[in-house]
């Protein structure tokens, strides 16, 4: 009696056999690769290197006062350097002013002086040699030539201010009465019917 008999084939075991065997490790130092650098420590790096929001604000604004203060300074010295120049001016102005009027005034008393010289010379020749003679009249005739003008002057400078004055308010009282249909005097008029109504009525 014949039986089938099935044997189970195990593969042979590394190194045995017709099994390959595998190449034997390198010999030498043993070289660790660096631990790889994850995205957010990257990130967190650039992060540091960059400045922070506040910071460049503030920096920002401390830029921008530091420039406003250099335009008012700027300001202020232009406006300080226009007023010492108005006053240099002025003064200027001032000193030629007075060194003119010094000048014009001696050389205007001095033609004046020698013409009143020349006249009283003249006349005191005239009177026969009389020369004190000639001298006081020459005085006398001065004085009162200036007195004369002044007084044409005052007159003249009086009329017009006063005429000037009159013509203001007369067109005020023109205003008023367009404005209020009356003026200053209808309403001084006005009162003083009033008065003398309530005065005749007391007697009464």
């Amino acid at each position: 009696m014949s039986s089938n008999i099935h044997e189970t084939v195990c593969p042979p075991p590394a190194g045995v056999g017709g099994g390959q065997v595998p190449p034997p490790a390198a010999t030498g130092p043993t070289v660790v690769p660096p631990p790889p650098h994850s995205f957010e420590e990257e990130r967190g790096d650039d992060e540091d290197d960059r400045p922070s929001p506040a910071s460049a604000a503030f920096h920002r604004i401390k830029c921008d006062v530091d420039e406003l203060k250099e335009y008012a300074s700027y300001y202020l010295a232009a406006k300080v350097d226009g007023v010492k120049r108005t006053v240099r001016n002025i003064g200027l102005y001032a000193a030629l002013g007075v060194l003119g009027l010094l000048a014009g005034g001696a050389i205007v008393a001095t033609a004046a002086g020698l013409i009143i010289v020349g006249i009283a010379d003249l006349l005191g020749r005239l009177f026969g040699g009389r020369y004190w003679l000639g001298d006081l009249v020459t005085g006398i005739l001065v004085l009162g030539a200036i007195g004369g003008a002044a007084w044409f002057m005052m007159n003249k400078l009086t009329g017009s201010w006063r005429s000037q004055t009159i013509k203001k308010y007369e067109q005020r009282k023109q205003t008023q009465r367009v404005r209020f249909g009356h003026n200053v005097n209808d309403r001084a008029d006005q009162g003083r019917e009033t008065a003398r109504a309530a005065g005749s009525q007391k007697r009464a």
